[in-house]
């Protein structure tokens, strides 16, 4: 589903019950990890139902807000026994509406993401700008037309430019940029990379060349199997591509 709100990094506690028919209904605790004026981002110790409407209340002292909302979407959030759950915003009162928005200037402004991402998981290489900089071998996590997320074995800081080549039918080379690293590495060893692919969107043919035509399928050149990533995770490479053939460079 792709975020057409803008939102703002702001982390309040969070407490949830879902409503429906049931005599004991599921209720728990968590943090947001951002918000916006249709929706939020929160993060809490098990993974919820797509679908189930929940009640929420955020506790942004010295304002609380009171909001009936749908999970959209839910994903692995990063740490041990923690899921990321999208949820947008059906029923909020004028009141707590105002409230909504006295808090969200106190957060960092996150430009709205417009291009879906999509679960799959690539070999991948990395270099920095510098023609001599080490080569880092890694995978991604998922894929839009704009970005990607990356896992490698080593930080990039944010802001650096880098060169990316996605083993998929073809070797893909595309510029991007570094927007966030995360500060500590999965049970791998590996640290998760957002980037920003410079030259705007990839073209509709391309991203697809990108996708598998059937579950698992050994791409042409690469050397390599290429999957899409299950609901439980991306799936990591488990040999590296043969660069045989020169990839495409955007």
């Amino acid at each position: 589903m792709a975020q057409r709100f803008r939102r703002y990094t702001l982390r309040f506690p969070v407490a949830y019950v879902k409503l429906g028919q049931e005599k004991v209904c599921p209720t728990g605790t968590g943090w947001t990890q951002d918000l916006g004026e249709r929706g939020a981002c929160l993060k809490l110790p098990c993974a919820l139902h797509l679908g189930w409407r929940l009640g929420l209340v955020i506790f942004a002292e010295p304002e609380v807000i009171e909001a009936e909302a749908v999970v959209v979407w839910v994903r692995a959030g990063g740490q041990r026994n923690y899921y990321d759950h999208g949820v947008e915003f059906v029923h909020l009162s004028p009141d707590y509406y105002g409230s909504l928005l006295k808090i969200l200037p106190q957060g960092r402004s996150v430009k709205p993401r417009m291009a879906q991402r999509f679960p799959i998981a690539l070999p991948v290489s990395c270099r920095m700008g510098r023609t001599d900089a080490a080569l880092l071998e890694g995978r991604t996590a998922n894929v839009s037309r704009s970005g990607a997320m990356i896992f490698l074995p080593q930080r990039i800081l944010p802001r650096t430019r880098v060169e990316l080549t996605l083993y998929a039918h073809e070797p893909d080379r595309i510029r991007g940029r570094v927007r966030w690293v995360a500060a500590s590495s999965d049970e791998s060893g590996m640290f998760r990379h957002g980037i920003e692919f410079l030259r705007g969107y990839l073209a509709p043919q391309r991203f697809l060349n990108l996708f598998p035509s059937t579950g698992t399928d050994q791409a042409p050149g690469a050397g390599h199997p290429r999957h899409v990533a299950s609901s439980g995770g991306p799936l990591i490479a488990s040999s590296v591509p043969d660069r045989g053939k020169p990839p495409r460079l955007d």
